[in-house]
């Protein structure tokens, strides 16, 4: 079938940005039961989309079949920290006994904000986002009764990385708005995540977000990785070797 541009009239973006108006027509999102009744849930505490929400979802559930813990870094008030490990919790049982089960889920934030921005960083200044608490989290993960998630409180991984030293992992959500926070964090975490684990940039696909556009375009240079830019705002890196 052919498809057509859309034709509504564009905001006035810089070059390279424009509204994306993808024609795909499945929604599996509206399908899913087990998800819509969790999103309908978890939806005021996050600011991500549920096509993105989906999306990690679905790769959380991918993530059972390797080895290896997540890792969320910029949680604001828990949504998709949620998510991610109500899904891995659900899809994890089968594991039990080879070495795959028990995984843990650790979700790290300042609660204080965006920090480490700069001068690849046309928006952020730091501090937006600090409408939140650890309270707020740990509230969210005791009314869905998710016990396999835990908070790292501060900036990652110069004040808690030590605390996952020595954890694997097989799948990353780094959604942390600016660059040089998204650098250190995939700098820190490469060494440990396994072959074929998988990193979701949340920030790639957005006006505001440029330095971790830059950052993303810095990862399709490296030959360690497969970098996916999704249509719905992520930067997918699987790791292969």
């Amino acid at each position: 079938m052919e498809r057509i541009l859309d034709p509504r009239p564009r905001k006035r973006y810089p070059a390279g940005y424009g509204r994306v108006y993808p024609v795909a027509d499945y929604e599996p999102w509206r399908i899913d039961a087990e998800f819509a009744a969790l999103y309908r849930r978890v939806v005021e505490h996050t600011k991500v989309d549920i096509y993105r929400c989906y999306e990690l979802w679905r790769l959380a559930g991918q993530a059972a079949k390797l080895p290896g813990d997540l890792l969320e870094v910029g949680v604001w008030r828990g949504g998709t920290g949620a998510l991610l490990a109500a899904r891995v919790a659900q899809r994890t049982g089968a594991y039990n006994g080879n070495g795959f089960g028990a995984k843990r889920v650790f979700l790290a934030d300042t609660f204080s904000g965006v920090v480490k921005a700069g001068a690849h960083d046309a928006y952020y200044r730091g501090g937006e986002h600090a409408d939140t608490s650890p309270e707020i989290v740990q509230r969210l993960l005791a009314e869905l009764e998710i016990d396999n998630a835990e908070l790292l409180c501060g900036v990652f991984p110069d004040e808690t990385g030590e605390r996952i030293r020595t954890r694997r992992f097989s799948l990353v959500h780094i959604d942390v708005d600016v660059y040089q926070s998204a650098r250190d964090t995939v700098e820190w975490v490469w060494p440990s995540l396994v072959v074929g684990g998988v990193v979701v940039y949340d920030d790639y696909g957005f006006y505001g977000c440029e330095g971790v556009t830059r950052l993303v375009h810095e990862e399709y240079e490296r030959s360690d990785r497969l970098v996916m830019h999704n249509l719905n705002g992520h930067a997918v890196v699987t790791k292969l070797r």
